[in-house]
């Protein structure tokens, strides 16, 4: 099971969210995802246009992330991993 079903599951579950909350932290997290993809990128490319592209691709992906990090800020969600895992915690002190 990879991260993205992983957070989906908890947020499914945890009715503490509404629909449009849900739906904000998955776009937090499908953005999250997307600049480790640019970092990827960008370390892969050679060809000096391709890492041009790599640093305009990056920069989109920041932006779109710092939005919807402002948009939560402004929908008042607590935004830590303790209030969106809470069995975090409990997991590493048992491992």
């Amino acid at each position: 099971m990879n991260k993205y079903n992983i957070i989906k599951y908890l947020l499914a579950k945890n009715s503490k969210y509404t629909k449009n909350q849900k739906r904000l932290l998955n776009d937090i997290n499908e953005a999250r995802e997307e600049l480790e993809r640019c970092a990827i990128y960008f370390d892969t490319v050679k060809d000096p246009h391709l890492v041009d592209y790599a640093i305009y691709m990056e920069e989109a992906a920041k932006s779109k992330y710092m939005y919807l990090l402002n948009e939560v800020k402004k929908n008042g969600i607590d935004l830590n991993y303790n209030s969106m895992f809470p069995n975090l915690k409990e997991n590493k002190k048992s491992s």
